[in-house]
C-alpha cells in the first residue's frame, strides 16, 4: 500500500484550480481560433494589451514622410479585409518617428502617419469609429540596433488589436 499516498497526492493535485490566466492568456481566450490564426498570419504578436503588429520592416516611412507607398497601401487593405472578415474591427493605430527634429513636429508627423494608416483601414471596411489613432512622436523608440537602422525602424506605425 505504499502507492496509496502517491495516488492520493496525484488525485488532490488534479482537483486544484489552475492558476489565473495572465493578460496574455486572456488575450488568446477572448478571441476565436480563426481570429488568432489571422492575427498570426499577418505577424501580430501577443502583448499584455492584446495583439500588436509593429509595422517596423513592414510599414516604414521615409524621412519626414507620412504617405504610404502603393505596395504598403495594398498590404494594409488586404490585412484590414482579413481582420474584418473574422470579426476583428476594433483597432488602435500608433504612429512613431525617429529622434531627428523637434518634439512638437515629431508629434504631429507621427499622428499624420497613424492617420494615413487608419484611413486605409477605414477604406477597407473597418468602421472609423472603431479605430483609435495616436501619435507618439519619438517618445517610444524601438531598442537600438545601429544609429541609422534605429532611425529608420522608428519611422513606423504599430497596429494593436485590443482585447478586453
Amino acid at each position: 500500500m505504499r502507492c496509496a499516498p502517491l495516488a492520493m497526492a496525484l488525485a488532490l493535485g488534479a482537483c486544484q484550480s489552475p492558476p489565473p490566466a495572465g493578460p496574455a492568456q486572456a488575450a488568446v481566450s477572448s478571441l476565436s481560433p480563426q481570429q488568432v490564426a489571422v492575427l498570426r498570419e499577418y505577424g501580430f504578436e501577443q502583448v499584455d494589451e492584446g495583439w500588436e503588429l509593429q509595422m517596423a520592416g513592414k510599414l516604414l516611412f521615409d524621412f519626414n514622410a507620412d504617405k504610404l507607398a502603393a505596395d504598403q497601401r495594398a498590404a494594409v487593405e488586404r490585412m484590414a479585409r482579413s481582420l474584418f472578415s473574422v470579426g476583428i474591427e476594433r483597432l488602435r493605430v500608433e504612429g512613431h518617428t525617429d529622434d531627428l527634429g523637434g518634439d512638437a513636429y515629431n508629434d504631429r508627423l507621427s499622428l499624420r502617419r497613424a492617420q494615413a494608416v487608419a484611413q486605409v483601414l477605414t477604406e477597407a471596411g473597418i468602421p472609423q469609429a472603431h479605430i483609435a489613432v495616436h501619435g507618439y512622436g519619438r517618445s517610444r523608440p524601438l531598442p537600438p540596433s545601429s544609429i541609422q537602422g534605429s532611425r529608420k525602424e522608428n519611422r513606423r506605425v504599430a497596429i494593436i488589436v485590443p482585447v478586453s
